[in-house]
């Protein structure tokens, strides 16, 4: 019998990556030490390192095609990545192959077995280590709104944004439907407001979202009172199941995604939409002070979304395209309403 202390395996603390180094903490594998190369049969295929984080210590998101056991032996440690949860001595983690995760070390940082099954440990060749780090995203939110630059500027160009200054907005009678539209939808906007506060559990979601419901509390009440004729609801299935989409974000997806579809999506179309409808309607003020407030409205959330992970933002992106091409259909369907042609409309695009 032989005994091998931990001490005795080479250590290896950092790789480099496309050119970026990237800490590891401890790693200490197990062929780099000759008895134990000779130990392991190499028909078992079993490549095994021992991993230590020191706490507050940070091994960064990453993912490799090999899938691995993690064996948490002593002290805890936080996962990062596509699952985030606490985790301590005798628990196991599964990664899947190509799945981003990364770990930290919390109290006294944690030893670990880092386990892969096809003979080769991730960091061997510390040249070319077989793993991929995701992009320091050291602003996630100006990365989000690079992305939305092409997206307000296509909603610009919408249905119901041409539509402002076409012949037909001398037409009462466009006028008086696209207005029923657009109350329908400010009715609906505060159901979102009120889904978003009640379904949110984040302090700081909830904290921006209570604030968000505080000032546009009654706006729909405003323009209500300001217009000069009764309110007739639009019941149209295609206006309605668009705004109904909407409703099923606040409820069910991650407060990241409510936040982004609320203050990016929602408030940024809403300026752009509230600054063009002031002018066809200099009448009604509801309209210059509802979009002076949006502008702010877009900004309120902007700082949360900074703390996206990698696999928030690759989730927010999506979310982002989603949002963009449901409103872009929202206000393509109001245009055709108030024009009265209720046919299903060749949609824009975003």
């Amino acid at each position: 019998m032989q005994i091998i202390a931990r001490s005795a395996l080479e250590t290896i603390n950092e790789v480099m990556v496309d050119g970026h180094v990237h800490n590891l903490g401890v790693v200490k594998i197990f062929s780099q030490h000759p008895e134990l190369a000779q130990f392991i049969p190499a028909s078992s295929n079993l490549a095994i390192s021992w991993v230590r984080l020191e706490c507050g210590q940070v091994l960064s998101v990453h993912k490799h095609p090999e899938a691995s056991l993690i064996l948490v032996c002593e002290g805890s440690g936080r996962t990062m990545g596509s699952a985030e949860q606490d985790v301590a001595a005798g628990d196991m983690i599964l990664v899947p192959g190509d799945s981003w995760h990364g770990f930290e070390g919390t109290r006294n940082g944690f030893w670990a077995l880092s386990i892969q099954f096809n003979g080769r440990a991730l960091y061997e060749d510390t040249d070319n280590p077989n793993a991929m780090f995701a992009a320091a995203e050291s602003d996630p939110a100006a990365a989000l709104l690079e992305d939305n630059e092409k997206y307000l500027e296509q909603f610009r160009n919408s249905s119901l944004l041409r539509l402002i200054d076409t012949p037909s907005m001398t037409d009462p009678d466009v006028r008086e439907r696209l207005l029923d539209c657009q109350q329908t939808w400010s009715d609906v906007f505060q159901d979102l407001l009120h889904l978003r506060v009640a379904m949110t559990t984040d302090p700081q979601h909830k904290h921006v979202a209570l604030d968000h419901l505080v000032e546009e509390l009654g706006h729909n009440n405003n323009l209500r009172q300001q217009r000069n004729s009764s309110h007739s609801p639009v019941s149209d299935a295609t206006f309605v199941s668009t705004m109904d989409w909407f409703r099923q974000q606040m409820l069910c997806r991650s407060d990241m995604v409510r936040t982004l579809l609320m203050h990016v999506v929602l408030e940024g179309s809403g300026e752009i939409w509230h600054r063009e409808a002031a002018r066809a309607f200099p009448g009604i003020p509801h309209f210059e002070e509802h979009g002076e407030d949006d502008g702010h409205h877009v900004s309120m959330g902007i700082d949360l979304l900074d703390r996206a992970n990698p696999t928030e933002i690759q989730e927010l992106r999506e979310a982002l395209g989603e949002g963009w091409t449901m409103i872009t259909r929202l206000c393509d369907r109001i245009a055709s309403i108030a024009v009265d042609d209720t046919a299903d409309a060749t949609l824009s695009t975003c």
